[in-house]
């Protein structure tokens, strides 16, 4: 894992232009890797546990456009970008809450399911500054069946064993198997930029607010397009996150 500081990416920003040789980072890197995968039970758990019984908690992922067949690619979030979830539920996922908040610099946390014969569309994540984290819980197929590609690498989740990659590099997955796939996603901050975690996670969220006003009216992306109203709009989300949502921070 390189420690060198470079720009940080915006995918809504920059466009689609970053281009990195960092893929896929192998786990040990990170010091509490190892924990995470000996708590896979653990976490497994939890999870099934809640799927069987509140599976309509699973909601289709919000830019439907990534994934091949609408309603294919589902999630369960417990932090989001910086911001806890309701305390129904993360109160619903103790033991994973506990293991997770072990993690240095982690700032998103979910569940993420793959139906059979599904496609997430290859596409540059909404920022370098983090690397997003893969446990794989239920894995139904190998490579070619099953996988997830980035750049050109292209490898396969395990039950219980982490895949870890640059989230700003251009990337998709599969699942061509007949059973669905679960993993635990959760993105942590890359260490040379953890002093600026709030405003990373403050960006993000004003850019993935933008994308779903413009889905809403396309008129908003003309005047997003420019660089003025989208640090204005980064201000303002920071300013409501520190005064409305200064109870569910989790940074």
């Amino acid at each position: 894992m390189s420690l060198e500081k470079e720009d940080i990416y915006y995918s809504f920003i920059k466009g689609d232009y970053y281009k990195t040789k960092e893929t896929f980072i192998a786990p040990l890197t990170y010091d509490w890797s190892s924990y995470i995968e000996i708590n896979y039970q653990t976490i497994y758990n939890e999870v099934i546990i809640h799927l069987n019984e509140n599976e309509k908690h699973f909601f289709p992922y919000f830019s439907e456009d990534l994934v091949n067949t609408k309603g294919k690619w589902k999630s369960f979030g417990f932090y989001f970008w910086g911001l806890r979830a309701d305390d129904s539920i993360c109160d619903s996922f103790p033991k994973t809450i506990k293991i997770l908040k072990t993690i240095p610099g982690i700032i998103s946390a979910s569940v993420s399911i793959m139906e059979s014969d599904s496609e997430i569309k290859p596409h540059y994540g909404d920022t370098n500054a983090i690397h997003r984290c893969h446990l794989g819980l239920l894995i139904p197929a190998s490579l070619p069946l099953t996988g997830f590609q980035v750049g050109y690498e292209k490898r396969c989740w395990e039950e219980g064993k982490l895949l870890i990659f640059n989230d700003g590099a251009y990337h998709k997955a599969w699942n061509q198997s007949p059973h669905r796939r679960i993993v635990l996603i959760f993105d942590v901050i890359r260490p040379q930029y953890m002093n600026q975690k709030f405003w990373i996670c403050a960006r993000v969220n004003s850019i993935i607010l933008s994308q779903s006003l413009i889905q809403k009216n396309p008129y908003f992306f003309s005047f997003f397009k420019f660089r003025f109203p989208q640090y204005c709009l980064v201000v303002i989300v920071a300013l409501y996150i520190k005064i409305f949502k200064s109870r569910r921070l989790w940074l």
